[in-house]
């Protein structure tokens, strides 16, 4: 009996040894990976909710580059904004050109990317491999909107819409 406890064993690694992953595997490609990759430019930054601001509704959906002249120096991590570009390579690298103080600050300036939870969230990396997950509102050929969490100082944490336009 126990010269088949040994060949079931031996059978048993033989297989689960060679279904290892591979660290090194090039991500899957998908329709969506494919739009997402290129640059893309800042079009708008639009608050997700509606918010009393100063006893003012402020409907969802109003820049915030209308509103960060009311929202003192916090205003201006959203102005530095108003330019950015974002690169997303096909090598899984990204890129932002301009300011990611306030949209990412985990992220920075430089960084990985990749898709996740069924291609229905941008997972960003920062160069130290620290995780900034951003779900996917909308994506079209021209059109990238994703949801942020900003934390605007002395005023409030925001849930914001970044809306990027491929160029």
């Amino acid at each position: 009996m126990k010269p088949v406890y040994v060949a079931l064993i031996s059978l048993l690694f033989t297989l689960f040894s060679g279904c290892r992953k591979k660290d090194d595997a090039a991500p899957p490609s998908s329709e969506r990976r494919e739009m997402v990759e290129g640059s893309w430019k800042q079009k708008d930054l639009v608050i997700a909710v509606s918010v009393k601001l100063g006893g003012q509704n402020i409907p969802a959906g109003t820049s915030m580059m209308v509103l960060a002249p009311m929202l003192g120096p916090g205003g201006a991590l959203i102005t530095c904004t108003k330019n950015n570009t974002y690169s997303f390579n096909k090598d899984n690298t990204m890129k932002v050109a301009g300011c990611t103080e306030l949209l990412f600050p985990v992220t920075g300036n430089d960084g990985t990317w990749s898709l996740d939870i069924y291609d229905a969230v941008l997972l960003l990396k920062s160069a130290q491999g620290d995780p900034d997950p951003h779900w996917i509102d909308e994506l079209t050929d021209k059109t990238l909107k994703i949801s942020i969490t900003a934390v605007i100082p002395n005023v409030a944490t925001v849930p914001l819409t970044l809306i990027l336009e491929k160029s």
